[in-house]
C-alpha cells in the first residue's frame, strides 16, 4: 500500500509540474483564484451591507410604491398606460440602481483615515478596520467603480443624471467634510440625497424620462420625504456617539446633548406619522365601504412612531439604539408606502 500511494504521489507531482510547464493552471491556483474571487465579493458586500435594511430597502420601496401610485405621485399620461407588473418587475432593477449608487458612496465614506477610527470603535467588521482592503485599494476601487456604475446606468438601468448628483452629493459629504459640520448641514445633506435617490428610484422603476417625472405631485412627496429625512435622520448617530466623539463630529446627540436629541427625534417622527397621511388623504374622498383601509394605512405609521418614539426615550445604550435606528427604517417604509392610498381608496 505504502509504495502505490508513492507512485501516485509521484504521479500528480509529476503532472502538476508538467500543466506548470505547459502554461496550464493547477488546481491549487484555480481554488486559490476562486477564493481571491469570493473574498472581494464578500468586501464589496461589506461595504454597503448596513445600509442595506437602512437605506437601500427603504429607498427601492420609496420608488416602487410611487411608481405603483397612478392617481397618486405620477399623473402623467404614459404613467397611466403602466401595469402593475412591468413596475413590479422592475424592482431589482430599482433595487441594484439604489444599491450601485450607495456602494459608491459607502466607498467613499469609510476609506478616510477619520472614518477608519471611526469604524475601528463602532463598526470594525468593516472592510478597511478589519484589514480587508487598505486605503489605497478602497481609491483605486472607487476609482475603478465610478465609471463602471456610470456606464451601467446610462446602458441598462437609467437615471445616470441622479447618479451623477448622487456622485456630487457624496463629494460635498465625505471629501468636503459635510458629514463633519454642524448636525444641521449633514443632515441637509442627507435630506436632498434622499430627494435624488428617490427621484432616481421612482424613474427605473417607472421607466419615465426626467421631463415626466418632475411633475408636482413628484416634487411635493418628495419634498416631504426629504423633510422628514432632515428632521430625524439623526437616529442614526445615537448609536455612534463613541467613535463620532473620537473624530470629534458636530451630531446632533454631541451638540443638543443625547436628551435633547432623543425628543427631537420622537417629535418628529409621531408629527409626520400625521402630516404625511393626511397629505394623501386630502384629495381624495375616502368612501365610506373604504374608510378601514384608509384608517388602518394611516395607524400603521403612527403606531410605529409611537414604537420608535417610546424606544429612543427609554433605551439609551447602542445596542437597543441600533434596533431602535432599524425600527425607524421600517417607519420610513410605512410612510414610503402611502402613495398607494389612492389605489386602495
Amino acid at each position: 500500500m505504502e509504495e502505490t500511494s508513492s507512485k501516485d504521489i509521484l504521479a500528480v507531482s509529476v503532472h502538476t509540474e508538467k500543466s506548470k510547464m505547459r502554461g496550464k493552471p493547477t488546481f491549487t491556483e484555480h481554488k486559490g483564484t476562486l477564493l481571491r474571487m469570493f473574498s472581494f465579493l464578500k468586501t464589496i458586500y461589506l461595504f454597503p451591507c448596513n445600509d442595506i435594511p437602512t437605506m437601500i430597502i427603504p429607498v427601492t420601496c420609496l420608488g416602487t410604491c410611487a411608481a405603483l401610485s397612478v392617481q397618486g405621485t405620477f399623473t402623467t399620461p404614459d404613467m397611466e398606460g403602466l401595469w402593475w407588473w412591468e413596475i413590479l418587475c422592475r424592482v431589482p432593477k430599482t433595487f441594484l440602481w439604489v444599491w450601485a449608487n450607495v456602494l459608491l458612496f459607502s466607498i467613499s465614506n469609510q476609506r478616510s483615515e477619520d472614518a477608519m477610527i471611526e469604524d475601528a470603535i463602532n463598526k470594525p467588521w468593516r472592510p478597511l478596520p478589519a484589514g480587508r482592503i487598505s486605503p489605497s485599494q478602497a481609491r483605486r476601487l472607487l476609482l475603478a467603480e465610478i465609471p463602471v456604475v456610470v456606464g451601467v446606468c446610462y446602458l441598462y438601468l437609467g437615471a445616470t443624471l441622479e447618479t451623477i448628483v448622487c456622485l456630487l452629493l457624496t463629494w460635498m459629504y465625505n471629501d468636503l467634510g459635510g458629514a463633519d459640520e454642524h448636525f444641521l448641514v449633514r443632515n441637509g445633506v442627507n435630506s436632498a440625497a434622499y430627494f435624488v435617490y428617490g427621484c432616481g428610484a421612482m424613474r427605473v422603476a417607472s421607466n419615465l424620462s426626467l421631463d415626466d417625472a418632475l411633475q408636482a405631485g413628484v416634487v411635493e412627496w418628495l419634498g416631504i420625504v426629504s423633510a422628514v429625512i432632515l428632521s430625524t435622520m439623526h437616529v442614526q448617530d445615537l448609536k455612534d456617539q463613541e467613535g463620532d466623539r473620537a473624530r470629534a463630529r458636530s451630531t446632533a446627540p454631541l451638540a443638543l446633548g443625547d436628551t435633547m436629541a432623543r425628543w427631537t427625534i420622537a417629535g418628529g417622527v409621531l408629527a409626520w406619522s400625521i402630516v404625511a397621511p393626511v397629505y394623501w388623504f386630502s384629495p381624495v374622498p375616502v368612501p365610506a365601504s373604504r374608510c378601514g383601509y384608509a384608517l388602518l394605512a394611516a395607524i400603521i405609521p403612527c403606531l410605529l412612531a409611537v414604537l420608535v418614539s417610546f424606544r429612543v426615550l427609554s433605551w439609551r445604550d447602542p445596542q437597543s439604539d441600533t434596533i431602535s435606528y432599524k425600527y425607524w427604517s421600517m417607519w420610513l417604509m410605512s410612510l414610503f408606502a402611502l402613495p398607494l392610498l389612492p389605489l386602495a381608496i
